[in-house]
């Protein structure tokens, strides 16, 4: 060949447009809520040309459904031909790029939406004319003129057409299968039920209800004076506190400023786990969950909101700011709770927060059980104390030495089960109150000598779980039995002198584990036992760890640097792709407690060979490890990268929205981890009796280690979409990565 020639880049469009309907838009049923979306953003531009309201009854949207035609019409602004070639039926381009757009407060502006419909559709009508037009545009594509092109570029059918006179758009939608019409109902009702644009759907009203900042104002009662505005740096929140009967907390939220620009921004948050619903001018963009410690839920509404590309999450910037809000109300949350025994009683998620913050010193308030049973605040044995009455403290009830310490005028205080608030006790009595141990020093009074082969298991695999987990090498395992009736005690040392933790292997903690036998769920529940009596001091040593407890993500990637991928020094980068996976009857791994514990599969749910279950099912008549359940494994190349993170993040959650599910794992400071596992069909998992295609629910079993890999507990609302029955196959595409907002970075894992 001589000289030089050219030729033009092909491409194969029938993909293309594949990835566009089922990468971007995920959820099988978003052609509606894209095309309705349209609808909205074309009555508000023009509403706001005509100087009126968008719900001035002029304006209308109306939905129908016949067969498998589905049709959304309009009487917005309306497109021109050029419009409908330009914009329309070109991927990536958009009419709503505007200062007018958004001053109207459109929410598309992606430019890929028409194309979305073709993951559901055979052939796509779009009918449209505009105000001053003495005749409309007929638009039309099919699948057959997609593959008729093969890979050059399928011609859009055009010609006159006065349908959609004398306004607005018309978009026909052939469907491949008949829709169930109840579950689009539904569906489209959750997003435009706030729109103050009429939205009809075969003549039911959908739309149109008030958002108001909160709901049930009259079974509220207001905390504080009015209206307040909370501030953090250049943010400040305007809004009203309000309580309910059972003493939980709701900011209703009026208004927002950043620095010397006034925000619109209403809605209210209710401090309690769940999904926070984000929507703008009344459309709703997603559900959404946000890391905190205390957990949050509730809907709020603003211009400020940007979804991403495929309507299923906020963009990287709303999300930061939504951070920053989250944070400040959670302050103001936790500072009114500490005003009042009963919020303290209710609101026991505060004590880690307040640890974390260093808020110890607002506790006067939280009440504690005392040693001959009845109850005080903290700030009156802060009182008591500096009248020269002496404090201890402890975890367990002596009888006997109750009565001399008390004989002898002194206070004794029993500090509460739950690790982080007794944290909290403890560190208050110490700091302000010159508390000491109830307890004395923990001594060892008997050194076991002759092992039994459990119990050699058991020290052998704590040991394992503290060198793998944390990383802490220089320390020393001592059996014997403690004073005041505790399974572990850890005794530091000055120095480079070893750790030593004394373990009693006898204690009713650890006997019970022993009817297992020695299987992956006795592993599995050691390292849960190490995680818990262990963990917090064994953070302090491990170099996996900052200060705060936070993960320290950024060292390990770089000691994974073959195994983790940083993505881009942004948080909101948006990954597509991911890892395929059919689940069927077989792999659901049946581990039964009981009768020596082991691992017993039923006759039709036996993994093959060296299969790893990708669902187990612990069944636990006897409920003494309380673990019954099912649960569901990470893929292999999160589990090799960071597997063994997971179990140090104290706070776990999952949320569903439209057909995906996602796991939420953080370490209430600066690190999340998300498991996302998106299915064939819409999540509408029942809650409360009532089938929701959103929500969230905080997960209250421990994440389990076993089979060589991490398995998460499956909630019972979502039970039926992730456990397969019989010989249903149930088809997930599955991602994991992790987000640190310390360092704004974001990683996943390779392979």
């Amino acid at each position: 060949m001589t000289g030089s020639s050219s030729f033009k880049v092909g491409i194969e469009f029938e993909s293309v447009l594949r990835a566009i309907s089922k990468q971007i838009y995920e959820t099988p049923m978003a052609f509606i809520r894209e095309n309705v979306q349209n609808a909205v953003d074309a009555i508000r531009i023009q509403a706001l040309r005509d100087g009126i309201e968008p719900s001035d009854p002029r304006y209308k949207i109306d939905v129908h459904i016949k067969g498998r035609v589905l049709t959304v019409r309009d009487n917005g602004i309306g497109m021109t031909a050029s419009d409908l070639q330009n914009f329309f039926w070109t991927i990536g381009a958009s009419g709503k790029r505007t200062g007018e757009a958004q001053k109207a407060g459109c929410v598309g502006m992606f430019g890929i939406g028409g194309f979305a419909n073709f993951g559901v559709c055979d052939k796509l009508e779009v009918i449209s004319q505009t105000e001053d037009a003495s005749s409309g545009t007929y638009t039309s594509l099919s699948q057959d003129d997609i593959k008729a092109s093969g890979v050059a570029i399928p011609s859009v059918t055009v010609k006159s057409s006065n349908d959609a006179a004398p306004r607005g758009t018309i978009v026909i939608g052939h469907l491949r299968e008949t829709p169930n019409v109840d579950e689009l109902r539904r569906y489209l009702r959750d997003f435009v039920r706030f729109v103050p644009i009429l939205v009809t759907f075969d003549g039911e009203k959908l739309s149109q209800s008030k958002f108001s900042a909160v709901d049930d104002r009259e079974n509220l009662k207001e905390v504080g004076d009015g209206v307040q505005t909370w501030r953090d740096g250049d943010l400040a929140v305007t809004g009203r506190l309000f309580e309910d009967k059972g003493h939980a907390l709701i900011a209703g939220i009026e208004g927002l400023s950043i620095g010397d620009e006034a925000i619109n921004f209403v809605g209210q948050i209710r401090f309690e786990n769940g999904a926070i619903d984000a929507f703008k001018r009344g459309f709703k963009l997603c559900a959404t969950q946000i890391g905190t410690v205390i957990g949050v839920s509730g809907r709020l509404d603003s211009d400020r909101f940007m979804p991403t590309a495929g309507r299923d999450s906020l963009d990287s910037t709303t999300t930061s700011l939504l951070g920053r809000i989250v944070a400040l109300l959670e302050r103001v949350a936790v500072e009114k709770v500490l005003e009042s025994p009963e919020r303290i009683a209710q609101h026991t998620r505060i004590f880690r927060y307040v640890v974390k913050r260093g808020m110890v010193a607002g506790l006067d308030h939280a009440r504690v059980r005392l040693a001959d049973g009845s109850e005080t605040s903290l700030g009156d044995i802060k009182r008591r104390s500096a009248q020269g009455i002496g404090v201890y403290f402890g975890t367990a009830q002596k009888q006997a030495l109750n009565q001399i310490m008390q004989a002898r005028g002194h206070i004794v205080v029993l500090l509460s089960a739950d690790q982080f608030r007794r944290n909290a006790e403890q560190s208050y009595l110490q700091q302000f109150c010159g508390a000491k141990p109830f307890d004395g020093i923990i001594d060892c009074t008997e050194h076991y000598k002759e092992l039994s082969r459990f119990e050699r298991v058991f020290l052998s695999e704590l040991e394992m779980t503290i060198s793998k987990s944390y990383e802490v090498h220089n320390f020393r395992l001592l059996p014997g039995k403690l004073t005041e009736d505790i399974p572990v005690f850890v005794r530091e040392h000055t120095g480079t002198a070893p750790i030593d933790i004394y373990v009693d292997v006898r204690h009713q903690e650890i006997v019970k584990l022993e009817s297992l036998g020695f299987n992956q769920l006795l592993y599995s529940l050691i390292a849960s036992f190490c995680r818990e009596y262990l963990g917090p001091s064994l953070k302090k040593w491990s170099p996996r760890f900052f200060g705060d407890g936070a993960i320290n993500l950024e060292m390990l990637a770089k000691r994974r640097s073959e195994l983790w991928i940083l993505l881009k020094d942004d948080i909101g980068t948006v990954r597509k792709g991911g890892q395929r996976q059919i689940v069927t009857r077989s792999d659901v791994q049946v581990v039964k407690v009981g009768g020596g514990g082991q691992a017993q599969p039923e006759a039709d749910a036996q993994p093959q060979g060296d299969k790893k279950p990708r669902i187990l099912h612990i069944i636990d008549d006897t409920g003494q490890t309380e673990l019954s359940g099912f649960y569901i494994r990470i893929p292999e190349s999160a589990f090799r990268a960071y597997g063994d993170l997971l179990p140090e993040c104290d706070s776990r959650g999952v949320v569903w929205a439209g057909n995906k599910i996602m796991y939420v794992a953080s370490d209430t400071v600066s690190a999340s981890f998300q498991y996302e596992i998106r299915l064939d069909e819409i999540v509408a998992a029942e809650v409360n009796g009532t089938p929701r295609a959103e929500g969230a629910v905080p997960l209250e079993r421990p994440i389990q280690e076993m089979f060589g890999g991490a398995y998460f507990p499956i909630p019972q609302p979502l039970k039926s979409f992730l456990v397969p029955k019989n010989n249903v196959e149930i088809r997930l595409e599955l991602h994991c990565d992790w987000i640190d907002m310390r360092t704004a970075k974001h990683w996943a894992a390779e392979g």
